[in-house]
């Protein structure tokens, strides 16, 4: 049966920028019960930063760009983050224990517990920026499906998500429709993996597949 040659892939990460400036980032308040991983696509949808559901192909402004930290799952959106004139507010972490005497509302921090802002940093997918992933290929049966060559620069692939837990991202041979399913440009191939299978490349999103575009 077809299928990618890894169940599991890395997380996408920037590896420089073209200008040589350092990588323009963002941050946004995240969505309500946002689980997704450091190095996922998100998109901003309602003012809020979420998971990009995958579906960019064909869709003018459909991805923001890739998260540097994990999603906090907040309660509602944007759940204790900063307004004019205030600092971070409750809850400030998504690890809590126990309850506190006399104090309903208040929760127990363990020591090095995650802290939260309420918001999400990101990455932004802007033509300046080169982020890595691995190669794979959704419907592959050989190995030649699944290891990038020097040939693969400068085509166009789209990205799918592991199919179980953890989820990441990988760049999908398989999806190259240019304007259905493509979503970013392949510039060059890792130098440390080269063309080996499921080898790093390195890429920059589509400008139609940017909401900084």
């Amino acid at each position: 049966m077809a299928a990618p040659f890894l169940a599991h892939h890395a997380p996408i990460v920037v590896v420089k920028t073209v200008s040589g400036n350092t990588d323009y980032t963002d941050s946004v308040n995240e969505a309500a019960t946002q689980t997704f991983l450091a190095g996922t696509p998100v998109q901003l949808s309602a003012g809020t930063i979420q998971a990009w559901p995958g579906t960019g192909g064909g869709v003018a402004a459909v991805i923001a760009g890739v998260t540097m930290h994990d999603a906090s799952n907040l309660a509602t959106a944007g759940a204790g983050a900063p307004t004019p004139f205030t600092g971070i507010g409750f809850p400030g972490t998504g690890t809590t224990f126990g309850s506190v005497p006399n104090e309903v509302s208040a929760v127990n921090i363990p020591r090095g517990a995650p802290f939260s802002t309420g918001q999400t940093l990101f990455d932004r997918a802007i033509d300046d920026t080169i982020f890595e992933a691995m190669f794979d290929n959704a419907a592959g049966t050989v190995a030649a499906d699944y290891t990038p060559v020097q040939s693969d620069i400068g085509k166009q692939y789209g990205l799918t998500a592991d199919a179980t837990a953890p989820i990441y991202w990988y760049v999908d041979k398989n999806k190259t429709t240019a304007g259905t399913n493509t979503v970013l440009e392949i510039v060059g191939l890792s130098p440390i993996d080269g063309s080996i299978v499921n080898g790093r490349v390195q890429f920059k999103f589509l400008r139609s597949a940017s909401q900084y575009s």
